[in-house]
């Protein structure tokens, strides 16, 4: 999971928050870049019946989270609906190759936007639609992650956008003609998300919401707070499958605005339920625990250190340092990252940094559910 390392780009890697957000698990920077439009798609079946869909980001600036089908004879249900409506129509008509059943249900994991602004597809293309998300997060996406997202629209995107093009205008030979390319899936990007029609859920939950549907028994569960306040995640207990939505990425889970405590509760019942296949919100799928379990015993790592700290009197900007001082946590680094540079940088951000601080201050008490202006 890297923030774009574009050097010619030089973009502060914590510039901005909302930046962070949108560039979450950007790949490194390719030499060519495909022209401006749809992001690349590929589908893949996870397990019989249930189809991943993944897309390529959008120059450097931002990008789309997983989304999954369940196809059954009654209907199929989707999780998440991308970051844009160009990537949730290329999603939809994609579907319409593998299935002729209608979308009845489209379950939004959380609040990031990567995640949710196609939704208005989904509602346009199936009259009748249930669009279903935690209570916590339909509260959040009726106003405050608009006043989030304001910023990023205005000031934020656009100004990165002008610096990519100033580089442009500067650059020759291939680097110009990279940076073209970027500078064109951004503006594509920029105007895409301007030009979202919000489309919130019409069906909340509490704690859980059971779909039986062709032979298939869906859950819809929310544990609790943890990277955000509302997280639904989907689990097929007949076909031990599990879709995490952003509780789990490959190959790192990105901490900002974490409840720790809770996502550490989440992350339990996760590995309680011995899935088969875990299909996480960005990423491949995984057939096997490892990830899950390293990411689980490096929170709970951390949270013991970030409350030690608190308790001694450390102050919050020093209980990074700690952690990453600590051997265990540099073993459970070497083990997500497999020893790529990049991502011990991003780790060191993403699963120390963002979320150690937010331990620290949730060991003097509870977060809150609004959304922080700064890690």
């Amino acid at each position: 999971m890297t923030c774009p390392p574009l050097e010619e780009i030089a973009v502060p890697r914590h510039a901005f928050v909302l930046f962070a957000l949108l560039c979450l698990a950007v790949p490194p920077a390719r030499a060519a870049e495909p022209p401006a439009g749809p992001p690349p798609l590929t589908a893949s079946e996870a397990a019989p019946g249930v189809w991943l869909f993944r897309t390529e980001p959008y120059g450097d600036a931002g990008l789309d989270g997983n989304s999954v089908a369940i196809v059954t004879s009654e209907g199929v249900l989707m999780l998440d609906a991308n970051g844009t409506p160009a990537a949730a129509r290329a999603v939809l008509a994609k579907l319409r190759t593998i299935t002729k059943q209608p979308v009845r249900w489209l379950v939004l994991s959380h609040w990031h936007w990567d995640h949710w602004y196609g939704a208005e597809v989904y509602r346009d293309s199936f009259p009748g639609l249930q669009i279903v998300a935690h209570e916590r997060t339909r509260a959040l996406m009726d106003g405050p992650v608009q006043a989030f997202n304001r910023d990023g629209l205005e000031s934020q995107l656009p100004g990165h956008l002008h610096a990519v093009e100033s580089r442009r205008d500067t650059a020759t030979g291939e680097r110009r003609a990279r940076l073209a390319a970027h500078a064109e899936r951004d503006r594509f990007f920029l105007e895409q998300k301007r030009a979202v029609r919000r489309t919130l859920p019409n069906v909340t939950f509490t704690d859980s919401l059971t779909i039986f549907a062709g032979g298939r028994e869906i859950r819809v569960l929310h544990v609790d707070r943890a990277i955000t306040p509302g997280d639904a995640f989907v689990w097929l207990p007949r076909e031990g499958v599990l879709a995490t939505g952003d509780l789990l990425i490959d190959p790192l889970t990105f901490a900002l605005f974490c409840h720790p405590d809770g996502w550490i509760r989440t992350l339990q019942y996760l590995a309680a339920l011995d899935a088969r296949v875990i299909v996480p919100g960005h990423g491949a799928p995984m057939h096997d625990e490892r990830r899950l379990a390293a990411t689980l015993e490096l929170l709970q790592l951390e949270r013991e250190i970030a409350h030690g700290a608190r308790r001694g009197g450390v102050p919050r900007a020093a209980v990074a340092g700690m952690v990453m001082a600590e051997p265990r946590v540099l073993a459970l680094r070497d083990q997500l990252t497999g020893g790529d540079h990049t991502l011990d940088e991003d780790f060191a951000t993403y699963l120390v940094e963002w979320f150690a601080t937010r331990a620290w201050d949730e060991a003097g008490g509870p977060l809150g559910d609004a959304i922080p202006t700064a890690p």
